[in-house]
């Protein structure tokens, strides 16, 4: 089931599964006879279809898109005849981000999962901190489903 999901897609995925295991232990507390057993399962799986309806609702996406994923959907055709890029690709060393950060007044920072892997959230932080004292104005660009992964970014 989760195997066509793409990356992007992968916290609602998690949620998802934790609300099926709270569904699973619901279950069990109704076969063991275990009041308490099924009423924990009860509220992990609905906290967990709420999280998922809730994570969906940010996203702009249908709880059956994401869980379908790309099931059933042809490969990736690599280019469309006649259709053209739009927009410029800007490389830009270490320097020039330091020039950019140096004569921005205003700074949004937008963190994702290539920052959470490096393991430079702290590093970030510190450039935020650097920057305010600068006078700067140093804010964070959050998407609503980042950081819903555990440990990610340690949110």
């Amino acid at each position: 089931l989760t195997a066509s999901i793409g990356g992007a897609d992968m916290p609602v995925v998690i949620t998802v599964l934790n609300s099926y295991s709270g569904w699973a232990l619901c279950a069990e507390g109704f076969m063991l006879g275990n009041p308490l057993l099924a009423q924990i399962g009860a509220l992990i799986g609905a906290s967990g279809a709420i999280l998922t309806w809730i994570m969906c609702e940010a996203m702009g996406r249908d709880v059956v898109s994401v869980i379908l994923g790309g099931a059933g959907t042809a490969a990736p055709v690599a280019a469309i005849e006649g259709a053209a890029f739009e927009g410029e690709a800007v490389t830009c060393n270490i320097d020039a981000v330091v020039d950019k950060l140096t004569e921005a007044d205003n700074i949004i920072v937008v963190p994702g999962y290539g920052l959470a892997v490096a393991q430079a959230q702290f590093a970030v932080a510190d450039i935020a901190k650097k920057l305010r004292a600068m006078g700067k104005n140093v804010r964070f660009g959050i998407h609503p489903v980042a950081g819903r992964m555990p440990g990610q970014l340690n949110v």
